[in-house]
């Protein structure tokens, strides 16, 4: 008797850095985008500039949102937890990117941006995973 002793949980319970990485990228890349259309339209048309924190915020969720949809869906598994690393990884970017930039880039509160960060990331990622 040949007995083989193999595992599928482990391949079942790894995380996709490509698929991760994949998804931040994307994440940056949807908000530049969404940063150069919000401040085109806030140049030429009359704005008040009181909803500028709450767009700002509206970016960043959806920009996360779609990096961990496009995250689970690569790694087809875990999608709470591949949104969730989007979602950190974008905002430790974004935090360097601040220290880096003179006058930085927080324009409300940073406890929203983490709260936004990790929802929309485990969101994305829930509904990625459940789209596939």
């Amino acid at each position: 008797m040949d007995f083989k002793l193999t595992s599928t949980t482990a391949s079942q319970g790894s995380i996709n850095w490509p698929a991760i990485f994949f998804g931040t990228l994307l994440s940056l890349i949807v908000s530049i985008i969404l940063m150069g259309i919000g401040g085109t339209v806030m140049y030429y048309t009359v704005f008040n500039e009181r909803l500028i924190p709450v767009i700002g915020l509206a970016i960043l969720f959806l920009s996360i949102f779609t990096g961990g949809v496009i995250s689970a869906r690569k790694a087809a598994k875990l999608g709470w937890l591949h949104g969730l690393a989007v979602g950190l990884i974008f905002l430790v970017i974004t935090i360097l990117f601040n220290v880096v930039v003179p006058g930085g880039i927080f324009g409300f509160a940073v406890f929203k941006k983490v709260v936004a960060a990790i929802v929309a990331g485990s969101l994305g990622g829930i509904w990625g995973v459940g789209q596939n």
